[in-house]
């Protein structure tokens, strides 16, 4: 039987050195931009990436990618593309350094976001799929503990700036690199350190992997934490309470 649904929607792998960093659906008569922009639909938050670096679109049951005038251009099966091109399951895609794969995703999967590390001398990415970003746009209107105003407040050492709210942005970057939230000097602190996450209507601890220990109150995690109103955030010499 003919699944009338396998054309008007698509599933789609984003991969890292053979690592999963993303999942998403495109539907049929829409077109998603790809690229390191909070405005983007599936952000990659990368350095290698540019702000809207790619788009692909659905249209009539085919699907079409374009290059967005990328810094690290977008190729298909070895060739750089500028225009629209229609692309099929069996193209080799690459966005920058990253695959791009149809695939098959569960609802589940679908909607999930996540932070995640890679080797210490490469960038870290930050990613999240457009039903991800559909579910933020909603829980603004709905109740929940991003609705309570958290802050995070630098209590002890030196960090810019010293306190930053929470509401309204699903993810904040701490680290040293310029374009951090919240940034922390010093050796071995890593470009991005960790990230708060907003998921799910709670805050989530994400750290990355660095020379210098992210610490939840007085104890080195190396997984995603849940944080909780008072909780202590601590790299190096600086504490950061969670409120």
């Amino acid at each position: 039987m003919i699944n009338l649904e396998d054309y008007t929607k698509s599933d789609w792998t984003i991969i890292l050195n053979d690592r999963v960093i993303t999942k998403f659906t495109i539907h049929e008569g829409s077109k998603l931009i790809i690229g390191r922009g909070t405005d983007a639909d599936v952000i990659i938050d990368n350095t290698a990436i540019s702000r809207h670096h790619s788009s692909i679109e659905l249209r009539d049951g085919r699907h079409y990618l374009a290059d967005l005038n990328s810094t690290n251009g977008t190729t298909v099966n070895g060739k750089k593309i500028k225009s629209k091109v229609p692309i099929t399951e069996k193209d080799t895609i690459l966005i920058g350094k990253f695959s791009l794969t149809q695939s098959k995703v569960t609802e589940k999967e679908e909607s999930s976001s996540y932070a995640t590390s890679m080797d210490i001398d490469e960038e870290t990415v930050f990613v999240s799929s457009p039903k991800v970003a559909q579910q933020q746009a909603a829980q603004k209107s709905s109740p929940s503990q991003s609705d309570e105003n958290f802050t995070l407040h630098v209590i002890e050492g030196t960090a810019a700036p010293s306190s930053i709210p929470l509401a309204g942005k699903s993810s904040i970057k701490i680290g040293k690199e310029p374009s951090c939230d919240i940034i922390i000097k010093g050796w071995f602190v890593a470009k991005v350190q960790c990230y708060i996450v907003s998921k799910k209507n709670k805050y989530h601890i994400i750290p990355q992997r660095s020379w210098a220990n992210t610490k939840l109150n007085d104890v080195i995690i190396k997984q995603e934490r849940l944080l909780r109103k008072g909780d202590i955030i601590e790299i190096k010499n600086v504490k950061i309470r969670f409120s």
